[in-house]
């Protein structure tokens, strides 16, 4: 509160969608914003329900400033619970993404069978974080500055 009155809190700024989906439905060329990958896979689908002849890919936006990783791992039921680690997957921008993502560990799935993840959330795949140099410092310091 600031005099008595209640401060209002900005909104939140909203980040722009990251990633395209572009395709053809119903012999029209088609392209939409998606703001992670499950609502790109969301859109395709919706794509290949009104037209099945549809076609469609999706992209990390060309004119995105940097590369950016996105965090999956096999949906329920495609592999045994134990194998079901979060895997790292590089995306460049303006590379365009068909039907299968490879992880930075080279585990290679279609989208229907990935269950995107926040960062954070799932068991981290070890090869993925290897290969993405995430441990750079696999010593950590003693108190004292020792190792």
């Amino acid at each position: 509160m600031l005099g008595g009155q209640v401060a209002e809190r900005p909104a939140p700024a909203r980040s722009p969608a990251p990633f395209m989906v572009v395709g053809k439905v119903n012999g029209r060329d088609e392209a939409a914003r998606a703001a992670s990958p499950a609502e790109a896979l969301s859109r395709m689908l919706e794509w290949l329900a009104a037209d099945r002849d549809a076609s469609a890919v999706w992209y990390l936006r060309e004119d995105w400033p940097e590369p950016f990783t996105v965090i999956g791992r096999a949906v329920r039921g495609r592999v045994p619970e134990s194998r079901r680690c979060a895997h790292l997957f590089p995306l460049e921008p303006g590379a365009v993404l068909r039907g299968a993502m490879t992880a930075r560990c080279g585990a290679r799935l279609t989208l229907p069978e990935i269950e995107w993840l926040a960062p954070g959330a799932g068991m981290p795949c070890e090869y993925c974080l290897a290969k993405a140099g995430v441990c750079r410092n696999p010593r950590p310091l003693l108190e004292g500055g020792h190792r």
